[in-house]
């Protein structure tokens, strides 16, 4: 069964848009993932190319940034030194010792250059390894969807099986 599996398993596949086009009844398989397409996203399928523009185009926004300091004033220079740097290079490291605002800069720079500069901005907090891991792994739970199940009725044609049903395994 799919249970369990992304919403969009059909997109994951690095061969064609389907796969199963060599078994002998893949009409029957094609008709049945039409027929569900609500759950199985089939007129959505894509080659894993098409399928990951599809995916970033959807991430957007701000995750994980400090809220905005309404206090903040200033160091309109070390703002414009940012951007510079940044128009340059795809990283950039801020550090100094502590108090000195650093933090306060970035999420200034930030909150000024969304959504005119970036599409999407992620903060991850590297006070730490342990922070770090755990953002990351927010930042998972967060961008990955969260599949539905997907019922597919038994025909009555075909013999009762040993396994349970889904709504029985349930729980």
């Amino acid at each position: 069964t799919t249970g369990g599996w992304s919403p969009y398993f059909l997109n994951d596949t690095p061969s064609s848009r389907r796969p199963w086009m060599f078994r002998k009844q893949y009409d029957v398989i094609d008709r049945l993932l039409e027929r569900y397409s609500d759950k199985t996203h089939y007129g959505e399928r894509r080659h894993p190319e098409e399928f990951a523009m599809a995916f970033h185009r959807r991430m957007r926004g701000l995750w994980g940034l400090p809220p905005r300091n309404v206090h903040f004033t200033g160091r309109e220079d070390r703002l414009e030194e940012l951007a510079t740097r940044l128009e340059r290079t795809s990283e950039l490291l801020v550090a100094g010792m502590g108090g000195l605002g650093k933090t306060q800069l970035c999420t200034e720079y930030c909150y000024r250059r969304f959504p005119a500069g970036y599409g999407l901005v992620v903060w991850l907090n590297a006070e730490s390894a342990d922070s770090l891991v755990a953002d990351y792994k927010q930042l998972l739970r967060d961008w990955t969807p969260t599949p539905t199940p997907m019922e597919v009725p038994v025909s009555s044609s075909s013999s009762a099986s040993s396994s349970p049903s889904p709504s029985a395994s349930a729980g």
